[in-house]
């Protein structure tokens, strides 16, 4: 399997899918045999969690216990929970596995047996607890277990505001991003790692302050590159992720990928994750101050050339240690969005993280000229380089005609998120079928968080037949075939993946005017921000293309020039496979 002594070596080597992704790790033949009970996914976090922990424990055999939990709660692979049993052999659950593995993880420094919560050392028996989750698990069933909790009264008034009075409570909301925004451009503090270990170190009695100066790895150690990714779930900062995990592969790379945000992992089963090494940690993990013993048992064994950060946090905060004893070590980390939480979101992270970083890789005028002016980063750190070619051929598209006359058909395409703002689309949607009933029909393509909210409102309006809800287990490029136009209703954007994939597919986009969606979306395809103007602007546009296809083609031929304009730039694609295959050099 390659020419790392790393691998698995095991007796059994039937050919089955879970097999695929590297194993630090061996074990004996009946583990796969019971595994194959379970699915690709499931499979998939159990070799993650046991990697990890062969990793922070190398050459131990450790007996692991496998439970599986309810749809409300995430997965847990490397918290402490794992060595306590505190969510699954204290809670009264029962393993449907349980095996023996052992590390065959070789760092060449030496790694504590000891393990510490926030005020006492844990007592390691050789065991861990795995807590698996149901398939039909999702970010909505572990959101309705806290909803049914009786929530404080501030949050029942927000969210009885928010479902009664959606489009009147974001103009409050409209403020407060506002005042968001202007904090996002004052002055970013440095972080300094190095005083925070300082001011634990005087008052640590649970996490000894133990430093440990890492070994170099050796020669021939097999080349790898860290791609840090928030989570393996549908998302356009993670569509790109994983193209770098391929393109990562492609010059000869192992890609290591790391997630840093509780999830079910659904993107887990992947083909570009085959041959990957994949630690999804859940939190809190086990670290001392001063050191990162994950971080430590990886460049101790793979000759790492690279890091690249998709929004990960914990990443971001360790990127100093690399820095310190590997500083050869090139780290970039991709840009999609200013947020205005945080003063700033990744972004933030980003600047005041820029001494660790060698380059900041962006994918809009917008954000470039945010590090760049506002902030003060180096013009030559920065590189726009557009997520064009991504999934979808921008330069040779054909306009699209109507695919029903009589009705204009409208889409939503994204997550059912905060963010995306599902209630303002589907205020259109109600405006439009309150005034013109059975001209419009409205299709909303994506999952999340605020699945229930949506159901609710279209229930409350009675709009159930208007508007065909479609989950992600559906191709996108069914709802693009079925759409005569694309409504971005976001509350904040970079350059959205859906406007370049609707244009390419010869519709027009209408979309909020918000972060950099301006650089393919002219004035006449624009809407106010604050959802009230932009549901009544909304309206009027949509019906002005409904009443003229000179208008909806003319619409879309100015946002085909400026893609394409757009498009000439060098892509995210061609600059990081330059950039992989000098890192492979």
């Amino acid at each position: 399997m390659g020419n790392s002594e790393l691998h698995i070596r095991t007796a059994y080597h039937a050919q089955v899918t879970i097999n695929h992704m590297q194993k630090l790790f061996e074990t004996g033949p009946d583990i796969w045999k019971q595994l194959n009970g379970l699915s690709k996914r499931q499979c998939r976090l159990i070799i993650s969690a046991v990697n990890y922990h062969s990793l922070m424990q190398p050459n131990r055999e450790l007996l692991y216990r496998i439970y599986m939990g309810e749809d409300w709660q995430y997965p847990r692979l490397t918290d402490t929970s794992t060595l306590n049993g505190s969510l699954t052999k204290d809670a009264g659950l029962k393993p449907m596995i349980e095996f023996k593995a052992r590390s065959v993880s070789k760092p060449k420094t030496a790694f504590t047996p000891h393990y510490f919560d926030l005020h006492h050392q844990i007592v390691d028996w050789n065991e861990r607890y795995i807590l698996l989750t149901p398939d039909d698990a999702t970010d909505m069933t572990v959101k309705s277990r806290h909803l049914s909790s009786r929530l404080p009264m501030r949050n029942q008034i927000y969210n009885y505001c928010e479902f009664h009075f959606p489009l009147l409570f974001d103009q409050i909301r409209e403020l407060l991003r506002k005042i968001r925004e202007k904090a996002s451009y004052k002055d970013i503090r440095v972080y300094h790692p190095e005083s925070i270990n300082e001011l634990f170190a005087h008052k640590a009695i649970h996490h000894p302050y133990q430093p440990v100066e890492p070994s170099q790895p050796d020669s021939s150690a097999p080349k790898a590159v860290i791609i840090a990714m928030h989570w393996l779930q549908p998302g356009g900062a993670e569509r790109w992720a994983m193209e770098t995990v391929a393109l990562a592969r492609k010059a000869g790379f192992l890609p290591i990928v790391i997630t840093n945000n509780d999830s079910h992992q659904p993107w887990i089963v992947s083909k570009d994750l085959d041959d990957a090494l994949v630690i999804n940690l859940t939190f809190p993990a086990q670290e001392s101050i001063g050191d990162v013993p994950l971080l430590r048992a990886l460049f101790e064994q793979y000759n790492i050339r690279g890091v690249m950060i998709h929004h990960n946090q914990w990443m971001y905060d360790r990127l100093w240690w690399i820095k310190r004893y590997y500083p050869s070590t090139f780290i970039v980390d991709s840009l999609h969005i200013l947020e205005y939480h945080d003063r700033g979101g990744y972004p933030n992270q980003s600047v005041s993280r820029d001494p660790y970083i060698d380059l900041h890789h962006v994918i809009s005028p917008q954000l470039q000229n945010w590090l760049v002016n506002r902030h003060g980063i180096a013009e030559e750190k920065v590189v726009m380089a557009p997520l064009v070619g991504l999934t979808a051929d921008q330069m040779h598209p054909r306009y699209k005609d109507r695919v029903q006359r009589g009705v204009f058909h409208v889409a939503f395409v994204g997550r059912m998120t905060r963010q995306k703002r599902p209630e303002a689309f589907i205020n259109v949607a109600r405006t439009l079928e309150r005034h013109h009933p059975g001209c419009f029909r409205f299709i909303m393509h994506g999952s999340g968080d605020m699945d229930s909210e949506v159901s609710k409102l279209l229930k409350k309006y009675g709009l159930d037949n208007a508007v065909e809800r479609r989950d992600v287990s559906r191709p996108v490029s069914e709802t693009y075939d079925w759409a005569d136009a694309l409504l971005v209703t976001s509350i904040n954007e970079g350059i959205t993946l859906t406007t370049i994939e609707a244009i390419s597919q010869g519709m027009p986009v209408l979309s909020a005017d918000v972060g950099s969606q301006s650089t393919l979306v002219p004035s006449q395809g624009l809407l106010p921000r604050q959802s009230l103007e932009l549901v009544r602007q909304a309206d009027r546009s949509l019906r002005r293309m409904d009443d003229s296809e000179e208008d909806r083609r003319r619409l879309w031929e100015v946002e085909l020039e400026r893609l394409q304009e757009f498009s000439r730039k060098e892509s995210a694609d061609s600059f990081f496979t330059r950039m992989l295959g000098e890192w492979a050099k």
